[in-house]
């Protein structure tokens, strides 16, 4: 990711041609936030501008942990 900071890489992989997963959990909140290129800026947009611009494939990537019966 040229001009980013190792681990602080925006969640723009469309605009290097990699796909973008998202959590359906990311979908109910209306702000998002996340690095902008580097580790001292933070960016905020709503999700559904994300959503139009990305164009993300929504797949649960977390499972919550059941609990066991006693």
């Amino acid at each position: 990711f040229p001009e980013c900071e190792i681990g602080g890489m925006p969640p723009f992989g469309n605009l290097f041609g990699l796909p973008v997963y998202v959590d359906p959990a990311l979908e109910e909140d209306e702000s998002i936030f996340f690095n902008a290129g580097n580790h001292l800026q933070t960016v905020r947009m709503r999700y559904g501008d994300f959503k139009e611009l990305v164009k993300p494939v929504v797949v649960p990537l977390t499972s919550e942990k059941r609990k066991k019966a006693a």
